[in-house]
């Protein structure tokens, strides 16, 4: 079966949850014996294909056009489209026409509060979605969030959450990460994935940052790790400077392996505003790291509060008050993470992603 995946962020992008999601869906994909092909618009790989700038620049029109030549020539028996590329879905619907291919779409990020979409742009992805085989979101929260704000509707769709893979870390990367940014070994390290690259994670950030500043009182030796090389990090640093956090907050910038700050990490820590369902939350999940998150988005579907993680409103006294709850009580935080590593062993795998998804390719053909 030969599976067409199209997407804005591919390898090396900063494509962030994302790209990690596809990267890894597609490895399991051909894992299991799937032909798969992958069209992007950033980032780079030599064995797909990616959009040329020419190409990006082109009028609409004419980008369905192409669309529609690499669908006939790369004879997909699936078209599954991620993040945008609304141009591959408008020429998938016109290929279904005359062959038996399957069309997917999938929602990954949430849309800003204040997101708002015209009469116009709604009849237009309303109509487009609707002809698709099945429409999936990385999470409940997700759907529903998306028909307040944008006022769509879904009669064919299903929820796909994300995999994770399960990695172990040598004490030597947790030695160098630690060398690399200056960490001392003693520091209790609070963990941040990826909060820096849209505006309601960025907000949420500042929040945790405040409520180190409170845990600072108490335990002065406890330190915060944000990741990314996010467009929010000059503001960030910023804040970092005003509220007096210079040396409380380490920015690294994005770093190559996820789980080598997460393995290094005494509490990881996903303060946000909105969220699909982040795949950072699954891989410290994976490593059983005690976690502390906001119901936001999906997090209440992978994490049930006081069993396997604690869920807390975006209030910095409340944050600092689980967070010292959890450094007070090594046991508790040793039960959060055993939970939530079993959660993520029997629930959040890619084997079940995958088969999720190859029950959807095959719509069609049933």
């Amino acid at each position: 079966m030969k599976i067409l995946i199209t997407t804005t962020y591919w390898k090396k992008s900063d494509g962030g949850g994302i790209k990690t999601y596809l990267v890894d869906l597609v490895q399991e994909l051909e894992r299991v014996g799937l032909d798969v092909d992958v069209i992007f618009e950033h980032g780079e790989d030599a064995d797909n294909y990616k959009i040329t700038e020419e190409e990006l620049k082109a009028p609409f029109p004419v980008k369905i056009m192409r669309a529609y030549l690499a669908l006939n020539r790369l004879k997909p028996d699936a078209v599954h489209s991620h993040g945008g590329m609304y141009y591959y879905l408008i020429a998938g619907y016109f290929y279904k026409f005359f062959h038996k291919t399957t069309l997917v779409y999938t929602f990954h990020t949430e849309p800003s509060p204040d997101s708002q979409i015209s009469p116009l742009r709604r009849f237009f992805l309303q109509s487009l979605l609707a002809r698709c085989d099945c429409v999936t979101f990385v999470s409940k929260a997700l759907k529903a969030k998306i028909e307040e704000l944008w006022g769509l509707g879904f009669s064919r769709y299903t929820i796909t959450y994300a995999g994770v893979k399960f990695q172990d870390v040598s004490p030597g990367s947790i030695e160098n990460f630690l060398k690399a940014f200056k960490i001392d070994k003693n520091s209790i390290i609070l963990l941040a994935l990826g909060l820096t690259a849209m505006s309601y994670k960025a907000q949420g950030l500042k929040v945790l940052m405040r409520a180190v500043r409170e845990v600072r009182r108490k335990y002065p030796d406890v330190i915060l790790v944000a990741t990314r090389e996010g467009s929010y990090v000059p503001e960030l640093k910023d804040f970092a400077r005003r509220e007096g956090l210079e040396d409380a907050v380490v920015f690294t910038g994005d770093v190559n392996n996820s789980y080598v700050p997460l393995a290094a990490c005494d509490i990881y820590t996903h303060i946000s505003l909105g969220e699909g369902l982040p795949i950072s939350l699954l891989e410290a999940m994976s490593l059983g790291k005690p976690i502390i998150a906001t119901p936001v988005g999906g997090i209440p579907e992978a994490l049930e509060d006081g069993k396997d993680g604690l869920l807390v409103e975006p209030s910095p006294t409340k944050i600092a008050e689980k967070i010292c709850y959890l450094l007070t009580n090594k046991d508790k935080a040793e039960e959060l993470g055993k939970n939530a590593k079993k959660v993520a062993e029997e629930r959040f795998t890619w084997e079940k992603a995958a088969t999720r998804f190859l029950d959807l390719y095959n719509i069609r053909s049933r």
